[in-house]
């Protein structure tokens, strides 16, 4: 018997998926200001999830409020189904929508799970940020792309 791989779909996030959006948020579940951000980003239309198999995995927040860039806020996975290639996905499909344009996101100097995602999916450190989070700067990161104006 061979296992069929989950289906992956990555859609426009809706309203009606905030409370699945809060519950895989592994800050949310610790910082209620996480829950009302979710809602914000939802609000403004800059949101994308990622469905394993009709579950709620993952989203991502972009936007182009970085000097006029397009820039990944946020990337999130919920943790039980890290590993399963959604934050992959979520990274791809946002540089196929960038094409042609810089694409830029960032994480902590800590957070070397996201450096090891944003490295394999083509991007490269360009800079780093000082005193955001004390004693851990933000690293700055540039999709690599020959196609950049």
């Amino acid at each position: 018997m061979t296992r069929q791989a989950p289906a992956l779909q990555i859609r426009a996030a809706a309203c009606t998926d905030l409370p699945a959006l809060i519950a895989l948020d592994s800050v949310a579940a610790h910082d209620p200001r996480r829950a009302v951000q979710i809602g914000e980003w939802l609000a403004d239309g800059h949101m994308h999830v990622a469905e394993l198999d009709g579950t709620l995995g993952g989203y991502r927040v972009q936007h182009r409020h970085f000097f006029g860039e397009a820039f990944i806020e946020m990337l999130m996975v919920a943790a039980p189904l890290r590993g399963y290639g959604i934050g992959s996905a979520l990274l791809l499909h946002a540089t196929s929508i960038s094409a042609g344009t810089r694409l830029f996101s960032s994480t902590n100097q800590s957070n070397t799970s996201m450096q090891r995602l944003l490295a394999a999916a083509g991007f490269v450190r360009c800079g780093i940020v000082h005193g955001l989070d004390e004693g851990d700067p933000e690293l700055i990161y540039r999709f690599a792309t020959d196609d950049v104006r």
